[in-house]
């Protein structure tokens, strides 16, 4: 065998531009760039690449906000990065705009970076930076996609009017830091498919600043906001809706306000009775169980609910009820990360007699997920007595060799 040191064959280099190209797209464009030193073969492939991936947090001093204060220079050797990238470019249409950046001086670059991107029928645009959304903004009549986070808001009518520019946008993410003050956001877009929204709660967790949610959206098929029980939806068209995922939370939110909150949930299921896959939060579950009437509407395309439950008994009563306004329900899914056995005990103690009809011959497929290892394998018998039509029980546990050493048989049967 010759053992002599040869060359190993570049192979990858031997591909061709459009494979490299695509190569490079899963990597931030500072480090495509980078590869231009490889050789003569790689050293313009960067320009070329659909995707411009700009993340600030991997220049010098964009570590945080004290070193971008203390270091401006890092910040205008980003913004030149940025700009010689753009003005080098050069694909005819950008797949992917990303930019994750804290700017602290001037703004007029990204206004000029984002001409730029729809000069070249951007379709997919992610902003991450904390700043204002300029007075006029910029149309992007190709873009199918839009993620904004940390963007400041100087009006309600800022986010309309971004939105505006987006005529054929089909997948919307919106994820805000704080709450100062109540405001209107307005989704009317007959193209949007996908729409989610949220915030982080600890920023601002003593201060109720409930939103108002107008939404007219006849084409969109899946829905999730993370907000607030204060929170107020006026749906004026879901009909193609098939997933929800309501999030809301009770945080900040005084007690006295509790029945105007269930009156705001109320309103919000009779906008969404299409939907298919309804998934709620423990705090949406332990309010609505707490109302003196629960008036459903009728969900006739209802198939799963998803509920997060805690320590007590109360989502008994409201999952009884789901089932009694939705006909097509037939999946349960139960989320509960400690106390799960301590409802399904009490659920049981209840006489056979006493348990809805439905309850007994609807329900075919029960999810129980995050079960912490105190499952007693008596608790899933009983459960599985009790659904008599009952197809899969599926369970995800934090210990699961624990979990089968418990269950047993009961677990197969």
């Amino acid at each position: 065998m010759d053992f002599e040191s040869k060359e190993d064959d570049d192979r990858i280099s031997d591909f061709p531009d459009h494979i490299l190209c695509h190569i490079l797209s899963f990597i931030p464009t500072k480090y495509a760039v980078r590869t231009s030193v490889l050789s003569k073969r790689w050293k313009n492939l960067w320009a070329s690449v659909p995707i411009l991936d700009f993340d600030a947090r991997l220049h010098g001093g964009f570590n945080s906000v004290i070193k971008m204060n203390e270091y401006p220079e890092s910040e205008i050797t980003f913004q030149n990065f940025v700009n010689r990238v753009m003005l080098l470019n050069d694909i005819l249409h950008i797949q992917k705009f990303r930019l994750i950046y804290e700017c602290h001086y001037s703004a007029a670059p990204i206004s000029t970076w984002l001409h730029v991107a729809t000069s070249h029928d951007i379709l997919e645009l992610e902003l991450d930076f904390y700043l204002s959304v300029p007075k006029e903004f910029i149309s992007f009549p190709m873009l199918k996609i839009l993620e904004i986070r940390w963007v400041v808001y100087l009006d309600d009518k800022s986010t309309q009017k971004l939105l505006s520019g987006c005529q054929v946008l089909e997948e919307l993410v919106i994820e805000e830091t704080t709450r100062e003050k109540p405001r209107v956001i307005d989704i009317s877009m007959h193209t949007l498919k996908s729409f989610c929204f949220s915030y982080r709660f600890a920023i601002d967790i003593s201060v109720d600043c409930p939103y108002k949610f107008v939404i007219n959206a006849p084409n969109l098929e899946y829905f999730h906001v993370k907000g607030r029980i204060s929170d107020d939806f006026v749906v004026k068209s879901l009909g193609n809706l098939v997933n929800a995922h309501l999030d809301l939370r009770h945080t900040a939110v005084l007690s006295d306000n509790y029945n105007l909150c269930q009156q705001r949930v109320f309103n919000l299921f009779k906008g969404i009775t299409n939907v298919k896959f309804l998934l709620l939060s423990n705090d949406i579950v332990q309010l609505l169980s707490a109302a003196y009437n629960l008036n459903l509407p009728r969900f006739f395309n209802l198939t799963t609910v998803g509920l997060g439950i805690g320590v007590d008994i109360c989502w008994k009563r409201l999952v009884t009820e789901f089932i009694r306004c939705s006909p097509d329900m037939d999946a349960l899914v139960l989320n509960n990360k400690q106390g799960l056995y301590g409802d399904i005990e009490e659920l049981h103690k209840i006489p056979r007699r006493h348990m809805p009809e439905n309850l007994l011959f609807q329900l075919k497929d029960i999810l129980i997920q995050e079960l912490y290892s105190n499952f007693l394998p008596e608790a899933v018998e009983n459960l599985l007595q009790d659904v008599n039509v009952l197809k899969r029980l599926s369970i995800t546990c934090q210990c699961p060799i624990m979990l089968e050493s418990l269950i047993g048989d009961a677990f197969e049967s």
